[in-house]
This record gives structure tokens, C-alpha cells and sequence, in this order.
């Protein structure tokens, strides 16, 4: 079997365990808070058919790996590729389950791309990345051009790495020049480098992971030769490639080299800072009620790498998988849902802030990731679409469940990631939404005593 076969081929005792539960569309039931707010999955939600679901997918990938389709169609490259990988299924399935959801959708979506071909706008990603080290064609030479409005100095000789990231860099500079004023208030010494690279999200995430590969290698060496040992950025989509994707691809020596660098996102530095009280926040006359949404990357995304299992399976009664050693498993309860919610926490005297139904790890997905936003822009507003309605029916039952709170309250929508913040802002935009966006690192930052 060649290895765009085995792709599928591995995933097959989890295609076979798949109970067609539909427990991959919802959260548990003990976690469901809302009737109206209790779906995980915004693929089925825009699809609406199972084939749309995680497991669905999973009955796709089965099917090409018995014949049962050896063709593809535009109907069923939809079906594929109108997911945003957020990993909710995953996550929900594996409250009763082992199995690999997440790892089998997309290696279907590898299958798909090796065997027939990407989507056309995804290999526009990959041939852009090539020639302009980032996504969206823009010059290189101005990657780091909002660093001449701050205070900050390129290439120092720190071994701490302020990475930027392509959205960042070009399309949500106040995000990134929010991030190292913060940096700097709070004393971090910190390079930004003018040769950083694309960590080659877009590209790994729509499925072509040979042509990623070459973005991960490059980022590897950079760090080495700047003598990196911690990496920080706002990004929670570099984040997570960096700490759960990249070392999947790395031999053992370079892995080792790796794991000793330090990942951290904005809200664990900020979180930290708070800790070591070296932050303090203004006493406000305004209070504005805020919801923060898990961005999936910075979430179950962000859960570390698990090294790849080795040992022996056996069938027991002809039909149950046993690993010997037993496997370990990314369950998605692992990322950072912590560090933003101890910012908000020190914050109290002057927010009001109110949590969404689905959180954590069984957040619902913004609708942007793993080139849905490029593909199938319909699609990231609906999820953006239905995850501002819950955090307006949350905001608007606090306010009127609160005599403290009314309508000159400012209503925001707080979370921590670039991609999330472009989805969001085009959302409320098409939408007309009675809340506002905010990205985590500029609230903070406006409310910070200097």
C-alpha cells in the first residue's frame, strides 16, 4: 500500500468503532447549558447533513479506503473541505470513545489533496507562501513594517522571540503593536526578527503538508541560529503548529532541540505578569460587560504534542482494539482557557464579565480556520454569525438580569486570536450586531496603569 493509501489504511479500526452516535455534533449532556446553544459543530450546522459531521467524514474516508468511491466530486470536495478542523467533534467524541476523530478528517482531507488535487484557493496559499513567505502576497520587506510605530528595536540579540504572524503582520497590526507595548510595560526583553517566515498554518491545515513542510523547516533553523529558547506570539494559530504540529515532523535530534524551546501565548505572558503583580489596571467609570471566545488553536488545539504510539494491538472477542502500551490521547482539556479567564479575573472591579454557553474545550469554532474562510467565506460568517448571537443572548440576559448593568453599557465580544478578529469584525459588519469586537491584547492594554 503506497503512502497516500495508508493515510486512510491506519484510521481503519476507528472507522469501524464509529457508533453513528451523532455525540461528535453536541457536547456531553452534562455540559450541554442551552437547547438553542448546544450544537459543537459548524460544518453540519452550514451542511446540514451528517455527512457534513465528524463522523460523517470518518464514513467518507471509510469508503474510499473499500472502493466504495474511487472518484471526487465538487459536491463531495465541499462536504470535505467545509470544515474548519476545530476539533470539537474530537473532543466530544472522546468523552466516551479512543477515537481519533480529528487525526482521521484530516488525513481524509491529505487523501483527498494527494490523490485528486487541493482546492484551487489553497494552492493559491501555498504559491503566494513560496514566493512572498506569507499567505497573502505581500512583500516581505514589509512583514515587520508596524514595528515603526512602536518603541521597539528589530533584531536585537535577546533569546526570546516575539513572533508576529502573517495575519498579524498585514492585516491586524493593532493587535501585534498592542502585544509588545505590553511586552515592553512589563519588562520582557524580546527580539523580532525581519527574516521570520509564515509558520505554515494555512498551507498545513488545507491539507498539503509537503509543501508546509519546508515553513517548518525553515522556522526550525531561524530559531536555532537566532539562539531562540522561548517563542511568544498573539497567533494562536502559529501557537499551536509550533507546540502540538511541528513535532510531529521532526526527527528525533531536532525534537529534542525543540522541546526545549518555550511556547507561550500573549494571555499566559499577560496572566503571568498579573501573578508577579507586575501589572495593575485603572479604576474605569466605564464597565463594559464583556464574553470571551476560546479561539480553537489557543483551545484544544493548543493541547501539547503526544509523541506517535508504538507497540502492539490485539482483538479481544474478534472486535475491540487493545494497545499494548495503552495509547495516550489529546482530549482537548489540555490548551489555554486559564490565562485569559485570570486576566478578566483581576479586571473585575471595572467589567462585568459573563461567560458563553459553550466554552473551553467545547467552544464553538469562529468558522475561519483550515482555509474555510478563502474557500467558503458563507460559511465562516454563519459560524461567526451563530457564535455573535450567543454571546448577544448572553450580554443582553445579563444586562437585564442586573440592575448594576443597562443599555449605556458597552457590549464586547473579547477573544485572542487575528483570524478570529477579521471573521468576527466581517461577521458583525454583514450582520449589524448590537455587540462590538475587541481583541484581548488591546483591551488590556487601554486598561493598564503606566
Amino acid at each position: 500500500m503506497n503512502n497516500t493509501e495508508n493515510l486512510l489504511e491506519k484510521h481503519e479500526d476507528d472507522m469501524w468503532r464509529c457508533a453513528h452516535c451523532s455525540l461528535c455534533k453536541y457536547p456531553p449532556l452534562m455540559n450541554v447549558r442551552s437547547a438553542r446553544f448546544a450544537q459543537v459543530c459548524c460544518s453540519i450546522d452550514y451542511g446540514l447533513f451528517h455527512a457534513f459531521s465528524g463522523g460523517g467524514k470518518l464514513n467518507i474516508a471509510h469508503s474510499f479506503l473499500e472502493g466504495r468511491i474511487n472518484k471526487i466530486s465538487d459536491e463531495l470536495r465541499d462536504v470535505i473541505f467545509q470544515c474548519s478542523l476545530c476539533g470539537a467533534c474530537d473532543v466530544s467524541c472522546k468523552y466516551s470513545t479512543n477515537i481519533e476523530l480529528l487525526k482521521g478528517i484530516f488525513d481524509l482531507r491529505r487523501y483527498i489533496v494527494e490523490k485528486f488535487g487541493p482546492q484551487p484557493v489553497h494552492t493559491r496559499f501555498a504559491d503566494l507562501s513560496e514566493k512572498f513567505n506569507n499567505p497573502y502576497g505581500e512583500e516581505h520587506e514589509k512583514r515587520q513594517s508596524w514595528i515603526d510605530e512602536t518603541s521597539v528595536n528589530l533584531d536585537s540579540d535577546s533569546s526570546t522571540l516575539f513572533y508576529t504572524g502573517c495575519t498579524s503582520a498585514y492585516r491586524q497590526q493593532d493587535m501585534v503593536k498592542a502585544s509588545v507595548e505590553i511586552l515592553k510595560l512589563i519588562g520582557v526583553d524580546f527580539n523580532v526578527s525581519k527574516d521570520e517566515y509564515c509558520c505554515g498554518s494555512p498551507i498545513f491545515r488545507s491539507g498539503l503538508v509537503n509543501r508546509a513542510k519546508k515553513f517548518f523547516k525553515y522556522n526550525i533553523e531561524l530559531f536555532d541560529n537566532l539562539g531562540i529558547n522561548k517563542v511568544i506570539t498573539a497567533c494562536p494559530g502559529c501557537y499551536s503548529m509550533f507546540l502540538a504540529q511541528y513535532p510531529a515532523f521532526l526527527e528525533d535530534k531536532t525534537l529534542e532541540k525543540w522541546k526545549k524551546i518555550d511556547f507561550l501565548h500573549m494571555t499566559e505572558v499577560i496572566a503571568e505578569a498579573i501573578r508577579k503583580k507586575k501589572l495593575k489596571f485603572k479604576d474605569l467609570k466605564d464597565k463594559p460587560i464583556i464574553t470571551y471566545h476560546d479561539p480553537c488553536h489557543l483551545g484544544r488545539g493548543a493541547e501539547p504534542y503526544v509523541p506517535k504510539w508504538e507497540g502492539t494491538k490485539r482483538k479481544v472477542f474478534n472486535q475491540i482494539t487493545i494497545y499494548e502500551p495503552p495509547k495516550t490521547y489529546r482530549r482537548g482539556g489540555k490548551g489555554v482557557y486559564d490565562a485569559p479567564r485570570r486576566i478578566f479575573k483581576k479586571m473585575k472591579k471595572n467589567i462585568g464579565f459573563f461567560e458563553m454557553f459553550r466554552i473551553a474545550e467545547y467552544a464553538y469554532c469562529c468558522g475561519s480556520g483550515a482555509g474555510v474562510k478563502a474557500a467558503y467565506p458563507d460559511m465562516a460568517i454563519s459560524a461567526a454569525s451563530e457564535r455573535l448571537q450567543e454571546a448577544e443572548y448572553v450580554l443582553n440576559k445579563a444586562e437585564s438580569s442586573d440592575p448594576d448593568i443597562n443599555a449605556n453599557n458597552q457590549k464586547l465580544l473579547i477573544s485572542a486570536c487575528p483570524f478570529c478578529k477579521t471573521n468576527f469584525e466581517d461577521a458583525i459588519e454583514k450582520t449589524d450586531k448590537d455587540i462590538k469586537y475587541m481583541d484581548i491584547n488591546q483591551f488590556v492594554l487601554e486598561r493598564i496603569e503606566k
